[in-house]
């Protein structure tokens, strides 16, 4: 019987960081959103300063970094996992400024100096490296699917993808509006002087954008924890499901046929011992011969 092809030697520890690296993200994902959540809308955690956002942010480049473990000869691959790996890291080094810039005055612009520019500036930095990170680990999942021999994972990561880039779309119209929400509630009371008195005021209006867009990052990140859940139980039971076949019994080999690599032997010599006791064997006498 044919043995099963061995496997690469580097293949299970490769899986193994796979698996290590998606629980890493499916776990930092949230405790991310968690923590810039308090530091954008109720700064509660003054006591711990900058360390939450630089655990947040550190665990998911290391999880990032897991990932370019496996399958290193994929180009496409490993030029994806990468760009996130990259995009983490700027994360982590501009998590400071997400924290700092709640310390600035509530003054116009222009009244700031240049230090405080600079916070503002690194911020949004950060805050379109987190939404780059996240398409791009969109990307990363889409690309491990088509490598993971499953069809029905495959065709349910390309279901969330596609719905997660159309919600990036109003994702950053609500945080554009944010900014904006003085300018839109004094329009809103000059056209619609019903939507305005429905919102109250101005931060009634910011308040619910805010609330929007909260709504929406979180829809983003349960689907894209969805499928990096997915993925990792698809990994786990391809590695079970690797285990040797188990040999057949004497039965199961006397009623199936031989194999075409084997070579069937003929025993010849139980042949000719048999036409040798046919021509030995006393034939019967006619008794008429007598």
């Amino acid at each position: 019987m044919a043995e099963p092809p061995p496997l690469h030697p580097d293949l299970m520890p490769s899986l193994r960081q796979l698996v290590r690296g998606l629980e890493l993200l499916f776990w930092s994902l949230p405790f991310a959103l968690l923590v810039c959540v308090q530091e954008i809308l109720a700064p509660a955690w003054e006591s711990w300063g900058i360390m939450p956002l630089l655990l947040s942010m550190s665990l998911m480049w290391l999880g990032a970094s897991r990932l370019k473990h496996f399958q290193p000869q994929e180009g496409v691959w490993q030029s994806a996992v990468k760009i996130t790996e990259i995009l983490a890291l700027v994360m982590v080094g501009l998590a400071p400024f997400l924290h700092w810039i709640q310390t600035l005055p509530e003054v116009p612009v222009t009244a700031y100096t240049a230090g405080q520019k600079h916070i503002i500036y690194s911020t949004i930095i950060f805050c379109a490296a987190g939404i780059m990170f996240l398409l791009n680990l969109n990307h990363v999942l889409t690309r491990l699917g088509a490598m993971l021999p499953d069809p029905i994972l495959r065709a349910d990561i390309k279901l969330f993808v596609t719905l997660n880039f159309i919600l990036f779309f109003p994702l950053l119209a609500a945080m554009w509006c944010v900014r904006l929400s003085q300018e839109l509630f004094g329009l809103f009371y000059q056209k619609a002087p019903g939507l305005a008195d429905f919102f109250g005021s101005a931060a009634g209006l910011e308040g619910a954008l805010q609330g929007s867009v909260l709504w929406l990052a979180t829809l983003i990140i349960a689907t894209t924890m969805t499928m990096m859940w997915k993925a990792k139980e698809a990994v786990l039971g391809g590695v079970f499901s690797l285990e040797p076949a188990p040999l057949p019994d004497k039965e199961t080999e006397l009623n199936s046929g031989p194999d075409e690599d084997e070579t069937r032997i003929v025993p010849v010599t139980d042949s000719m011992d048999s036409n040798e006791d046919e021509d030995t064997t006393a034939k019967p006498v006619d008794p008429s011969l007598n």
